[in-house]
């Protein structure tokens, strides 16, 4: 009887201190998320998809090859995406080799990264250039 009443009484002290606890006000400050869609350029994607054709339409319609897109040039893409045909056409019209996406990646970089074997090797004959 004794221990049923010390039970009794334990669990009615811990129920009335959450009970205390649980009747403080809180202001809440609703946040709103912010959500950012970021849309990839046309050379970016063809580029990912690997259509070498568009490329080279986008290219010879004036697209800048340079240009960054979700922080990433487009060699970065064809880098990243293994894309060695696509690479060379980059560099023929004047894409920057060795200029850092967003994250500090180069071409080569993204290649290592994502174990793309033919890029990477590709992208190993152009030495930068120290002045």
């Amino acid at each position: 009887m004794k221990k049923s009443v010390v039970v009794l009484a334990l669990a009615l002290s811990f129920s009335i201190s959450n009970l205390n606890a649980s009747n403080e006000i809180f202001t809440s400050n609703e946040k709103e998320a912010i959500v950012k869609t970021v849309e990839v350029s046309p050379l970016c994607k063809a580029v990912a998809t690997g259509n070498l054709e568009e490329v080279n339409k986008l290219i010879k319609a004036g697209a800048d090859v340079n240009a960054k897109s979700n922080g990433m040039m487009p060699i970065h893409y064809a880098a990243k995406y293994n894309r060695v045909e696509i690479i060379k056409a980059l560099i023929t019209a004047g894409s920057e080799v060795h200029k850092t996406c967003d994250l500090g990646y180069t071409a080569l970089g993204h290649a290592k990264k994502s174990k793309a074997k033919d890029a990477e090797q590709f992208l190993k004959r152009f030495k930068k250039k120290t002045v």
